[in-house]
């Protein structure tokens, strides 16, 4: 029988629930806090920041503001011929990409849902076009995840270990907490995910209406539609499959919500999306379930909670058994939804289920040691600083060759403490400081990648990136600078090189480490700038030709 009195009272209090409340969001509030600032926003983040200083300018997210260009950032494989065209001509360069779905014909974005942009305008209409503009609401989006996320285990579960337990693993999940930091949808998506899952039990099982959920997964939808699809699929099935009694109230809310979705749907084109996947399905499949067993919950724990599930189905109340059904199934899907709809299976698209991923196991380590309660607080230890319950499933879903971690301790936590205390240099302030300094506000800069960072902190005309955009463009004016990472192996080289071989160029004596990212939080990004080589950075010499 798996039931106690203290997990059956929701209501019951215990003398320490606030303070460990307290003591758990204030380490979260630290871990996302704590030098926020320190390094610039990267190549992904900049891009949300440069379309919420445009979509403050012009009222919408612009692709191209007359002078700098953003997209997708993925490299096509076109002739050269082809190429050739868009890198000396803005407007075939913005034909194309229109051509290829990135944005509209009056460049207005629609590859990502407006939503995220308005969260980063806020910040930088209240704090300045900075770096605590742009990622302090995603910061706070994270922060307020992790209460939510306790009072969600409270109420539905009954139980206080496993409430503080799930808060606790959340908070101690490194590579959620970087992601958290970002300016990016990945906290916000997180906190949508539990106001979802709130919503979802307070309409089936508490009594109430379906109009917080239909709510909660509109907004959600606007921030992030790639994830919040699959997680509605689950809940509308479950509902369907778990009171069919009630089979037209589901539908009717399914239908509602579509209907107020569809015109998003279409205004974002999501029916005619498609690009260049990397490598096979089961490729990505096996990357998907390493991140997910490695940094999300590993697999074995996500099993135990499926055979205790199912071994005591009739004996756990109904709220907690269809909760934890749902939290098991929407982990599955992600493992498949993922490798299917995206181009590669970075850790940052199945992150954002950590949340869930911490219910679950906090959920199972209770219910197995419910007997033997001593051993939980131990036994969730392990699991914070080893990664022995992840180990068995990497002969299956092996490392990718970026992978340094080891089967002892957990090596995101080093990753952790290098990011946030470690004050490591970082290539975008270095390089965005000496050009601050060094170059007047119409000096054109040419760069191979972290292009948009450039476009966020400095007025300057950016030409280049992955989009090789106006590179060769040289009709006026030829560009002053040259910034190029020798670690970056996504660009077309040949564009850039046949252009440097054009002019003149003086390097400056500025170290800042080749190294591929900037501030990015996945593991593949994690270069140690100490160890890099200096990026190529120089000057045009202004008797070399022009």
């Amino acid at each position: 029988m798996l039931s106690s009195p203290m997990m059956r009272q929701p209501g019951a209090s215990h003398r320490l629930e606030i303070p460990v409340q307290a003591v758990i969001v204030i380490l979260a509030a630290f871990l996302l806090f704590w030098e926020l600032t320190e390094k610039d926003l990267w190549q992904d983040e900049a891009a949300t920041a440069v379309l919420a200083v445009r979509m403050l300018k012009y009222g919408r997210p612009m692709a191209y503001d007359g002078v700098n260009l953003l997209t997708i950032d993925m490299q096509d494989s076109d002739d050269e011929a082809t190429l050739n065209r868009r890198t000396a001509d803005p407007k075939a360069a913005i034909d194309y990409y229109v051509a290829q779905g990135n944005f509209k014909a009056d460049t207005t974005w629609k590859w990502q849902p407006w939503g995220l942009f308005a969260i980063a305008a806020v910040g930088i209409k209240l704090l300045g076009q900075t770096t605590l503009g742009a990622r302090l609401p995603f910061a706070l989006a994270g922060l307020a995840t992790v209460p939510l996320l306790y009072r969600l285990v409270r109420q539905q579960f009954g139980s206080f270990p496993m409430a503080a337990l799930s808060a606790l693993l959340l908070v101690s999940n490194s590579y959620w907490i970087l992601h958290a930091r970002q300016c990016r949808y990945y906290s916000v998506s997180s906190l949508f995910l539990v106001l979802t899952l709130i919503a979802y039990a307070r309409w089936q099982w508490g009594g109430k209406s379906a109009a917080a959920l239909i709510a909660t997964a509109w907004c959600w939808f606007q921030v992030d539609y790639g994830t919040v699809l699959p997680v509605l699929a689950v809940l509308f099935l479950e509902a369907l499959l778990a009171d069919r009694r009630a089979y037209w109230r589901t539908v009717t809310a399914g239908a509602i919500l579509a209907a107020t979705l569809a015109p998003f749907v279409y205004f974002y084109d999501l029916l005619h999306r498609g690009s260049d996947q990397d490598a096979t399905w089961l490729d990505r499949f096996r990357q998907n379930l390493f991140n997910t067993n490695e940094y999300v919950v590993p697999v074995l724990v996500l099993l135990a909670a499926i055979f205790l599930l199912t071994r005591n189905w009739k004996s756990l109340p109904a709220g907690e058994r269809r909760l934890v059904a749902v939290g098991c199934a929407l982990l599955v899907a992600f493992t498949l939804w993922i490798p299917t709809v995206t181009v590669y299976s970075f850790v940052r698209y199945v992150i954002v289920a950590a949340p869930v991923g911490a219910m679950l196991t906090a959920w199972a380590l209770v219910r197995l040691l419910e007997r033997r309660r001593q051993l939980v607080w131990p036994a969730a230890a392990v699991l914070i600083f080893t990664p022995w319950l992840s180990v068995p499933l990497r002969a299956v879903a092996r490392p990718p060759e970026w992978w340094e971690g080891s089967v002892w301790y957990r090596a995101e936590l080093k990753d952790l403490r290098a990011e946030i205390f470690g004050h490591q240099p970082d290539p975008n302030r270095l390089v965005i400081d000496w050009l601050r300094k060094n170059a007047a506000p119409s000096d054109e800069i040419l760069i191979n990648y972290e292009d948009y960072p450039l476009m966020y902190y400095l007025p300057n005309p950016i030409r280049g990136g992955i989009a090789t955009f106006r590179v060769e463009d040289d009709a006026k004016t030829p560009p002053r600078f040259a910034i190029l990472r020798h670690s970056v192996d996504f660009v077309d080289w040949p564009i850039f090189n046949r252009e440097l071989a054009r002019y003149q160029w003086q390097p400056v004596p500025l170290k800042a480490p080749d190294i591929m990212w900037g501030n990015n939080p996945d593991p593949m990004g994690n270069d140690d700038p100490r160890a890099a080589p200096n990026l190529y950075i120089a000057r045009r010499v202004e008797s070399g030709g022009h």
